[in-house]
């Protein structure tokens, strides 16, 4: 009688490249062995899939065929059980599956007899052995990937700002990309606290950067970024962070500031929530005739699109934007005092920051002492467990307790440590801006400027005969600008009275004296 088969041939594509395991050569050793055997071919299913489950696309075709089919064939022929399956639990349950619908699954090249139970020893050598090789491919995948990453490389594709490449040892790495300065400049964004996280993804989108928001809020949370690469935790091992051999794009206190921001651990400052380059005061400025807040939009005339303020509350408030730019700019010219002012005020600040020099040192030794202490509690726990005084679990979470405390007091020292830096900045900062605020408002972008909007004046600004009044500015500022402010009371009863004679003002005898420009600024 004529046995009739249906051929299986698979392999899949590190084999094909590794071992070279050919689909051709398979299907031509089952026609011979079917030639020489005198059966008969029904029909033929080529596979390049994994063995590891029968999850397969043509498995399950041919499966369906054979609920479809009944009767046309008793046997599955495959060249060796490897090619049937690399998992003996699996395995066994697809051979009774088969055997339910009259099919006798075969290897050509280690024939089997599975009707004498000893054959079974060999089906079950047959069938590990492969299962084992795979088992012993994904450790060393797993043994090799964490020892990479407790060496500090990245291993994956690399990730927004950066790039893979290859080293001199031919190992990979990553460097910075074309996306590092976007990368860099999202962070310190965010950590200013004053723009949304979202809002700097798309203003990210709009320099160039490609990322979908989902993808954005995984970047911001990545350690990569700060030098660090995150190792999970495998079996006893906890998860930690290693030194990574690639080049940081921001610092380690950056990171963690972003990462205040995102948690709501860190009150923002709030920034009015625009991004029309034309409208940097919208949201900022008061209708004189409701007291309604003035948004802003564009109309479009002869000559293109012009920007005006206009109420909110459909009054008939409306003003050019340029003309109101234009007054702000000078108004902030006005509140400004003399060289001699600012010098004083940063010599009273840095020597207030000298003065807290022995302050930072012993906060600094205080903040080791406890880091040392908590470490060595870390030791006595392990110790325990090692004397087995307590049991894994206990010894898991004393673990991820005091590595949470330990890691919150290494970022206060990094903070403090970095302090004098930090001062010497933001003084060097300050000091330039408070003698040049017209220049360094028109010199910042638009979110810089509504973020010294907000610092100087707490309250809506009100813009009526060519000048700005608004109940108060900030106390510091107040307080600096003194020397050259008048005081005087207005009919409105708003004081302090900012006017300057302009600088372009011709000496009386040769020309008019130039009109004023009035500010009016009130601390009532």
């Amino acid at each position: 009688m004529t046995r009739r088969a249906i051929l299986y041939i698979r392999v899949s594509t590190d084999e094909q490249a590794d071992k070279g395991y050919s689909l051709l050569h398979q299907e031509d050793r089952l026609r011979k062995y079917c030639e020489l055997q005198n059966i008969e071919v029904m029909a033929l299913f080529k596979e390049d899939y994994s063995a590891k489950t029968f999850h397969r696309p043509e498995f399950t075709k041919l499966l369906e065929f054979l609920k479809k089919n009944k009767s046309v064939a008793d046997l599955l022929l495959f060249t060796k059980w490897d090619r049937f399956s690399r998992n003996a639990g699996d395995a066994y349950s697809m051979i009774n599956t088969l055997d339910k619908n009259g099919i006798e699954p075969q290897a050509i090249e280690q024939p089997l007899d599975l009707t004498i139970p000893e054959n079974k020893i060999m089906l079950a050598f047959y069938l590990a052995a492969p299962e084992v090789e795979n088992d012993r491919r994904a450790l060393n995948v797993i043994v090799g990937m964490r020892r990479a990453k407790k060496e500090g490389r990245w291993m994956a594709t690399a990730p927004k700002g950066y790039k893979n490449i290859r080293d001199e040892n031919n190992r990979p790495v990553i460097v910075p990309s074309d996306d590092a300065p976007l990368i860099k400049w999202a962070f310190e964004e965010i950590a200013k606290g004053a723009t949304h996280a979202n809002d700097v993804r798309k203003l990210c989108n709009e320099k160039g950067l490609v990322c979908s928001k989902n993808n954005f809020y995984k970047l911001i949370r990545n350690t990569v970024y700060c030098g660090k690469i995150f190792v999970p935790a495998y079996k006893d091992e906890e998860e930690y962070l290693a030194d990574g051999k690639h080049e940081p794009l921001i610092t380690e206190q950056l990171f963690y500031e972003v990462q205040d921001v995102l948690n709501g651990k860190r009150k923002v400052l709030p920034v009015k929530n625009t991004r029309k380059e034309n409208l940097p005061l919208r949201g900022f400025l008061e209708s004189p005739r409701c007291g309604g807040t003035l948004t802003g939009s564009a109309s479009k005339g002869s000559g293109g699109l012009y920007y005006y303020y206009h109420c909110m509350k459909g009054c008939k408030e409306r003003i050019s934007a340029d003309k109101v730019n234009k007054r702000f700019i000078d108004a902030l010219s006005m509140i400004s005092t003399s060289k001699n002012v600012i010098d004083t005020y940063y010599n009273i600040m840095a020597d207030k920051f000298k003065a807290s020099g022995k302050d930072k040192s012993d906060a600094l030794k205080k903040l080791q002492e406890q880091i040392d202490k908590n470490r060595e509690r870390l030791n006595k726990a392990r110790m325990m467990l090692l004397d087995n005084e307590i049991d894994f679990k206990d010894y898991r979470e004393i673990k991820k307790q005091y590595e949470t405390v330990i890691d919150g007091l290494v970022r206060q020292r990094i903070q403090i440590s970095l302090m004098d830096d930090e001062y010497k900045k933001y003084l060097n900062f300050t000091s330039v801006l408070l003698k040049n605020l017209d220049s360094g408002y028109e010199q910042a972008d638009l979110a810089d400027k509504q973020r010294l909007i907000s610092l100087i004046f707490p309250e809506k600004l009100v813009f009526e005969n060519n000048g700005f009044r608004t109940k108060r500015v900030r106390k510091i500022l107040e307080q600096i600008c003194a020397p050259i402010m008048g005081s005087k009371q207005n009919k409105n009863g708003l004081a302090l009275n900012f006017q300057r004679q302009s600088t372009e003002v011709t000496p009386v005898g040769i020309e008019p004296t130039t009109q004023r420009l009035r500010v009016f600024c009130s601390t009532s």
